[in-house]
């Protein structure tokens, strides 16, 4: 979310205003707003922390269309009396409605695929204003009939003439096309095409009768609930078919990311059997069986150096096999650092076919800053792609 502070009042609360200068200005040293560069994820500054506790318009919400076409906005001020609040839309279709722009909370209706951003103001008894934003995800859902199972997908069409790039996002093992959708990679990458695909019910070896969702591990695996072999790979190739034939998309921009068993999918599923429609690969809290098979292609390998279950050495051996194929260079250059220990690692390939290595402190938990650092390398590829 994004902090603006709004400065006005009598001689009386100079000396509030002159220190809130001074926070601002210090916070301004720590974060360029428009630096749209993410190597430099740094902590909370002193303008977010001071805002935040002033007013914060919620968190991003995802609604799923023609399902929904509204959802709630939570926000909220300071602790005091006399507050006044006031909601205005900034950006998305401006057909939107905003049913209390004057509450706190408040119900906004007509909502349509797209991307929106609204703005909480909230005014004290003396004056002095405080902004934050939120933003709403309209996605729509997709559904296709792959020999006689129905699978869905939630998507978000940019608005734009393209042709536009594509990135599929995996879930992991047990999760959502609509949680997975929480990551918000059409926040960071408005212009591309983003499909928040969902898996079926799959075996694991945590999850021996297969009850939760999930992807196949390897080419030609048959599923214990369809009796299918290759399901999700022919789901792949239905869906990137569909954009392909009513969407202008950028077909040599195609983009996978995966988390966990999502990741596993992407590495030794699509790679191996669909790697010549790839750009690049994101995986995360997963492990690469074998290169056999593999064409070279830019990777980011992410990984928790406290995962329980997909462990870092695995990870990082991963890392190297790739870096290996890859014929990348020894050593590797930093490229980004974050909160949570987050440290990235940039491998040169003489094939244009570079690797990145994003560790985080954190277990198996999907980590919440390198949505915007998966992006920037898949712009990173498309750039080079485009030339």
């Amino acid at each position: 979310m994004s902090h603006y502070i709004i400065m006005s009042g009598t001689k009386i609360y100079q000396l509030l205003a002159i220190t809130v200068s001074i926070l601002i200005f210090s916070s301004c040293q720590k974060e360029v707003v428009s630096n749209p560069d993410p190597d430099s994820i740094t902590s909370v500054s002193i303008e977010k922390a001071y805002a935040s506790s002033h007013v914060d318009a919620g968190p991003g919400k995802v609604v799923v269309y023609p399902s929904y076409t509204s959802t709630t906005l939570l926000g909220s001020g300071y602790e005091g009396d006399d507050q006044i609040f006031k909601w205005i839309q900034i950006s998305g279709d401006p057909a939107a409605v905003i049913s209390q722009p004057n509450s706190h909370f408040t119900k906004v209706t007509d909502l349509k695929p797209g991307i929106y951003t609204f703005m909480l103001t909230v005014t004290d008894k003396n004056g002095i204003s405080y902004r934050d934003t939120t933003s709403v995800s309209v996605l729509q859902k997709m559904t296709w009939n792959i020999n006689g199972t129905t699978r869905e997908a939630l998507v978000h069409l940019p608005s734009g003439s393209g042709p536009a790039p594509v990135i599929f996002a995996f879930h992991g093992h047990g999760g959502t096309d609509l949680g997975f959708a929480n990551q918000g990679f059409e926040i960071e990458w408005p212009q591309a095409v983003v499909v928040y695909p969902q898996g079926l019910p799959t075996k694991s070896h945590m999850d021996k009768e297969g009850k939760n969702f999930g992807w196949q591990h390897w080419a030609g695996e048959v599923n214990n609930h369809t009796d299918k072999k290759d399901q999700d790979l022919q789901f792949f190739d239905v869906m990137l078919s569909s954009l392909q034939n009513e969407y202008n998309i950028n077909s040599k921009c195609i983009f996978v990311h995966g988390w966990s068993n999502g990741g596993d999918f992407v590495y030794n599923v699509l790679w191996p059997m669909r790697g010549n429609k790839l750009a690049g690969i994101s995986s995360a809290a997963a492990v690469l069986n074998s290169t056999k098979g593999k064409a070279p292609l830019p990777v980011m390998q992410i990984a928790g150096k406290s995962d329980p279950l997909v462990s870092f050495k695995n990870q990082q051996q991963s890392m190297e096999r790739i870096c290996s194929l890859n014929e990348c260079v020894s050593f590797s250059a930093p490229w980004a650092e974050g909160d949570d220990g987050l440290i990235g690692m940039r491998y040169w390939s003489p094939l244009h076919k570079p690797v990145f290595f994003l560790q985080y402190d954190g277990g198996h938990a999907y980590p919440s800053n390198v949505d915007p650092l998966i992006v920037k390398f898949f712009k990173q590829v498309a750039w080079r792609i485009n030339l």
